[in-house]
């Protein structure tokens, strides 16, 4: 059974410490500071940002009937899925897992910060020679 509007939106703000913001002045859902999703405002899909251009392109020769884009997202990797093609399972399947993929990022991104923190420096003693 298709999803509408509202279920899409409620779906993805179900997904665990996932927030409402304002993207482009529009309400998006947003997951450890990154964009997650959004119910499209002209098209009858929700958006949703991939992790490479090759998995995008991949998921829309896989899925033709589910996933689209328009030539507003063509050089960008982001896809849209069609609400009719959607089950309210599917889409939380798919927002988890991107999910999951935006935690490993965000572990690895801190993980890196804190190896490349300044460590405190050693003072050096100056002393005279006798």
């Amino acid at each position: 059974m298709p999803i509408s509007r509202a279920q899409g939106w409620k779906i993805a703000l179900s997904i665990p410490t996932s927030e409402e913001r304002l993207w482009f002045k529009k309400p998006a859902v947003f997951l450890y500071d990154q964009f997650l999703t959004k119910v499209h405002d002209k098209e009858d899909a929700m958006l949703l940002r991939i992790s490479s251009m090759e998995m995008r392109d991949m998921m829309l020769e896989a899925e033709p009937h589910l996933f689209y884009i328009t030539n507003h997202y063509r050089n960008f990797p982001f896809v849209l899925a069609r609400l009719a093609a959607l089950t309210p399972k599917l889409l939380k399947e798919i927002l988890l897992s991107r999910a999951m993929q935006l935690a490993q990022n965000t572990a690895k991104i801190a993980k890196k910060k804190k190896s490349k923190a300044r460590k405190p420096r050693v003072a050096r003693k100056f002393g005279r020679k006798s």
